[in-house]
């Protein structure tokens, strides 16, 4: 009877033990939760080592003879190789992640918004004054799935400004573990109704498949550290939002396969609330 007891309270206490590890790292169930919405609409582009293609084209030659020819179709880096008309082998190509594109809108549940447009390679922080993504472009690409009132605005009505860079070693541990690579932050001014200010990061890592159910923690601890670097860098006041984009499979084509998002207001205390 006893080792029945001390089984069954065993199992108690591992399964509390699994609960509250599950809440402190998946859930991040200390997060404050702001009342305010977000939306997002945001794309991905990869990039392809121009030798691997060559190297590609050359082996399916010496396979089926001087007359295959072999192209690169998109989306993704799939490979056809045709010999007269036929198509004789299909493949892919290794791909790496090259940048993100899009916009976030943020503001009260049925009140006014804020629109925050940008693109960010997490391994290249953009010269001062730089503009972020058109709106010409965006609305191209993200028009038939995002609302056309949130296209409503000029280039003029968004402006990117102090931006910072991380690495590995900027992030400590957490930054070992989950192997992040680099980073870019970016303040980006809405100035058009309900005038507001973002902090937009991207972070490059290479943790999968581990790490995708621990992404809402890794990004607020980054996050953080983003924020701590620009008002050490920036006179202006803390930005009203932040929202930080991680890439955990950067080896994979479509944002949806690629990265993860996760929106904050900052408070004034510079903690972060999680949207949604």
């Amino acid at each position: 009877m006893r080792l029945r007891w001390k089984l069954m309270l065993a199992a108690a206490v591992a399964a509390a033990m699994v609960a509250i590890a599950y809440g402190e790292l998946v859930a991040d169930i200390r997060t404050p939760r702001s009342s305010l919405t977000e939306m997002h609409a945001i794309g991905s582009s990869i990039s392809i080592e121009m030798d691997n293609f060559l190297r590609a084209e050359e082996t399916m030659k010496e396979k089926y003879g001087p007359a295959a020819q072999t192209s690169l179709r998109t989306p993704g880096a799939n490979l056809i190789t045709v010999v007269d008309g036929k198509v004789v082998e299909e493949g892919t190509l290794p791909v790496q992640f090259s940048d993100a594109r899009g916009l976030l809108v943020v503001g009260p549940r049925g009140g006014p918004k804020s629109t925050f447009p940008f693109r960010l390679d997490p391994r290249k922080v953009p010269a001062f004054g730089e503009k972020g993504e058109s709106v010409a472009t965006l609305k191209s690409r993200f028009g038939k799935e995002f609302p056309a009132k949130y296209f409503e605005f000029s280039d003029a009505d968004a402006m990117m400004d102090t931006c910072v860079g991380l690495s590995r070693a900027d992030v400590g541990r957490p930054g070992a573990l989950s192997q992040i690579e680099a980073g870019t932050f970016c303040v980006v001014f809405w100035k058009g109704a309900a005038r507001a200010s973002m902090l937009i990061g991207i972070v490059l890592a290479r943790g999968d498949p581990w790490m995708r159910p621990f992404a809402g923690r890794i990004c607020r601890g980054v996050t953080s550290i983003a924020l701590a670097r620009v008002a050490a860098t920036d006179r202006e006041p803390p930005p009203d939002y932040a929202a930080c984009l991680l890439v955990d499979r950067p080896d994979r084509s479509g944002a949806a396969e690629t990265l993860s998002v996760h929106v904050y207001e900052v408070r004034r205390d510079a903690t972060l609330a999680r949207m949604n």
